[in-house]
């Protein structure tokens, strides 16, 4: 808020600079993004016998969503149980044969059977047993593919799309229902190449949506990139915004600024105050009887707000009214709540 101003001539008013409390902020923009936002497709194409979810319910990973038909999955499952359970005995057999020939060695001695013959069983073995660890992997396959014709929630989160029809068809070619962890947002947003020297992981964010225009959420910056846009001249950043009950509806586009830094102690004037040319600021004081021009440096522009440097706290910045005055043109301060209607020029 400007303090009470101290009336000059010619419209004008003046304004005691002392110091105040100020915020240096950035302007941000963007969406207020679930934190993670997954599209679920079927990893077994087919048929939709049941669907186990609707839109909007709560979800842990690994919960079942759907079931696709899975009959010839079925029937190639116990194929494959009945492929091992033969290979199983066949390994068995083959290794029983070997250990009555390890017996007849032991017993008879090296002359009972021909070297050939002991070598041929061993290969016999380490065949049937191959041929068992293959039939297992390919049992192992099929329960996996019969097991995939469930779908399942691959996180914790709401439900917020729902594709899947029962009758209908589904396949990796279109989601089937879309999950999204909505108990963090997060807002991806970039700043501009004057601002991101200022911008760095652990500052405070206030935003605001125009869905919720009295609410004011609170936020972290996570991350800032250490490059600009070729084109744009701006670099992404990413703000972190807790929503632990899931009470803020995520996807929401949302305004706010980064707290880059707070000043207890801050010179801080309205901007039409400060009048800017070829890269010089100066305020125009009223020093005694007259208007004297000051040159200041501008330390932040928030917008409606400059915080500068090179005044001193008392000194009276004149507020240029309708018509600006002069440097050295005489004035006559008078304190007052209100414009005089005969002040002296």
């Amino acid at each position: 808020m400007r303090p009470s101003p101290l009336w000059c001539s010619r419209s004008s008013w003046c304004a005691s600079d002392e110091p105040r409390s100020f915020e240096y902020a950035v302007p941000v923009a963007g969406t207020l993004a679930p934190i993670h936002s997954v599209d679920v497709f079927a990893k077994v194409g087919g048929r939709v016998m049941e669907v186990f979810v609707g839109l909007g319910d709560e979800v842990k990973e690994g919960d079942p969503l759907a079931d696709v038909e899975a009959i010839e999955y079925s029937i190639m499952a116990k194929q494959a149980d009945a492929g091992v359970a033969m290979a199983e005995q066949a390994a068995a057999m083959a290794e029983r044969s070997l250990d009555r020939l390890d017996s007849v060695h032991e017993q008879l001695g090296p002359g009972a059977l021909s070297q050939q013959e002991y070598e041929e069983a061993k290969i016999q073995v380490e065949g049937t047993l191959a041929q068992r660890d293959l039939a297992r992997l390919q049992r192992s396959l099929a329960r996996q593919v019969v097991g995939n014709a469930t779908m399942r929630a691959p996180l914790d989160g709401v439900v917020t799309r729902v594709y899947a029809r029962v009758g209908g068809m589904v396949g990796q070619e279109y989601p089937a229902f879309h999950v999204d962890d909505a108990s963090e947002l997060v807002v991806r947003c970039q700043v501009g190449d004057l601002d991101l020297p200022y911008v760095e992981p652990g500052q405070d964010v206030r935003l605001w949506t125009d869905a919720l225009p009295n609410v004011e959420l609170t936020g972290t910056v996570t991350a800032v990139s250490p490059s600009l846009d070729p084109w744009t001249r701006r670099a992404p950043i990413e703000v972190s915004v807790p929503n632990p009950n899931g009470e803020i509806a995520g996807n929401l586009f949302a305004r706010g600024e980064i707290i880059v830094r707070r000043d207890a102690a801050a010179i801080v004037l309205p901007l039409e105050v400060v009048q800017r040319s070829e890269g010089e600021a100066t305020v125009q004081l009223a020093r005694g009887e007259q208007v004297e021009g000051k040159a200041v440096t501008v330390l932040w522009n928030s917008g409606s707000e400059l915080a500068v440097d090179g005044l001193m706290p008392g000194d009276l910045v004149i507020v240029p009214g309708p018509n600006r005055l002069v440097e050295g043109e005489r004035v006559v301060v008078v304190e007052s709540s209100s414009a005089p209607t005969d002040v002296a020029q």
